[in-house]
Order: C-alpha cells, then structure tokens, then sequence
C-alpha cells in the first residue's frame, strides 16, 4: 500500500546553451527530481540523484568532464539521504530503489543505501559491463559496482499498460509500482508507474527532457539535437516519446513527470 509520494530534488546543473535542454536563455537549469514512496513495505527510492560521494569527490568519482561541463552544484543538502534525514526517516528505512536508468546523475545515491535493493532492467545493468566510449561517459560505475541487492527485470514479454507495456512479475508491491520500458535513451532505460487513488503517476526519467516535448505541435529543434547525441538508440527513444506524448493528450488519468525539467518539479512544491 501507498501511503505518500515525496519529491525531492537530488542535483543541480547549469550547462551553457540552454535551447539545447529546451529552455531559453544562456545557461540553463536541470534538476535531478526523485521520488521518495512511503509504502507499508518501507521507504521506496524512485532514482537516486547525485550520492554524498558525488559531492564529496566530484571530479574523481564523475571525471573534469562532466563537472565542468554540467556545472553542477556541489550541495550535500542535494543529496537524497540527507533530504530522507531531514524528513525524519533513516538510511536503513529505504527498502527499495527503482532506477529509470544508471547515468550517472540517476544512480549517484545507490551506494547511501547499501541495504536496498535495486531494481534495474537487466538490459540497463548489463550495458554498464561493457563500456563504449559513450557509456563511459554516462555511467559511472563506482557509483554502485560495491552494491550487493540487485532485482533485474526483463523488459521483453511485458503484459499491455496502456498504450504501453508493464514488466511481469512484480508482485512485491501489488501493481502499485510499476517498471514501464521505455528504451531508446538508454539500452534499459524504463519508466517507472506509482497508483494513486486518482490514477497514475508515470516518472519519465530521461525519455523526455521538458515538459514541451509532451505536446507534438512543440518543435525543439536543439533540445532534438541534445537527445539524439545522448540517445543508445535513436529511432526508439523517438518512438517511446510519441507514445508519452499520446498518454499526455488522451489518458487524463496519468500524471507525466520525468527526472531534469524544474517546470515540472516545481509544481509539487
């Protein structure tokens, strides 16, 4: 059972160019928006944001790279365990933690929760094991390589949500937290379905980036270029995208959000 869904803002980022993330202006402002889940199986995590040891060790544990590009925030305030603190709640009462994906900026906190277990498409997992070039840029696995509770789902086979597909076989929380696969950003990418007593809300996490795209009349010509660069597979993430965009104009019932547009995460505060 469900009983709250919190939202929390596990990272900032202010890279140049801001028409290339569908915002206006030079700079522009990315949030890392997580979920916290109060169920009657404890504490679920929804991403993890940037981790302690991020802020800690940015260029070590993220690379130069990354940090000057993405002009990221150092705030251990971010962090997603230090937000769980001040919300009153301990390490040790997040039970699980569902991953849209392991970016980096997904999966930073996984290791503040070493008693968790993760879920993750296995797809997502096993593209983390054999790094292109791209990949290396992506996930950082000494974010979460020590981690001993992993659940790996298998994205094929799925049964109909919606337009859409659910994985089988998630009995732990009776169809009220759901992995929806979404690929096409990443090999595994997926999104994730929490029940509501009015609905759904469907976490996005990367397969849309501002709340612009969910209308298709909306041309983000940059924003395009910025997600084809970043995308595993192009044609699917496009794919994937028209599919949201259908839920946004036809299913009243789902609430759309996914993990960098501060449009979106502002209204929940």
């Amino acid at each position: 059972m469900i009983y709250n869904i919190h939202h929390l803002h596990c990272g900032s980022f202010c890279p140049v160019c801001a028409p290339l993330f569908g915002q206006k202006g030079w700079k522009a402002h990315l949030v890392c928006h997580c979920l916290l889940i109060e169920t009657d199986r404890g504490l679920v995590l929804i991403d993890t944001g940037l981790g302690l040891q991020d802020y800690l060790n940015m260029e070590k544990r993220l690379g130069t790279l990354v940090k000057k590009v993405g002009h990221i925030e150092s705030n251990l305030k971010l962090s997603a365990i230090q937000q769980i603190q001040q919300l009153g709640f301990s390490q040790n009462d997040v039970k699980h933690i569902f991953v849209t994906h392991l970016d980096f900026d997904h999966a930073g906190g996984i290791s503040d929760f070493p008693n968790a277990t993760v879920h993750v498409l296995a797809a997502e997992f096993n593209a983390t094991q054999s790094l292109s070039i791209k990949n290396k840029l992506r996930y950082k696995t000494d974010q979460f390589k020590q981690h001993r509770y992993w659940s790996f789902a298998e994205h094929n086979d799925g049964e109909e949500w919606f337009n859409l597909q659910k994985v089988r076989g998630l009995p732990l929380f009776q169809d009220e937290i759901l992995m929806i696969p979404l690929l096409g950003h990443t090999a595994g990418h997926c999104g994730i379905a929490i029940k509501k007593s009015d609905g759904w809300l469907l976490f996005c996490g990367d397969a849309y980036y501002s709340h612009l795209e969910l209308d298709p009349n909306n041309k983000l010509r940059a924003l395009g270029i910025t997600e084809r660069l970043f995308a595993e597979n192009n044609q699917q993430r496009i794919h994937n995208l028209k599919q949201l965009q259908y839920l946004a104009q036809h299913e009243s019932s789902i609430e759309l959000i996914c993990a960098h547009d501060p449009v979106e995460f502002n209204r929940y505060q």
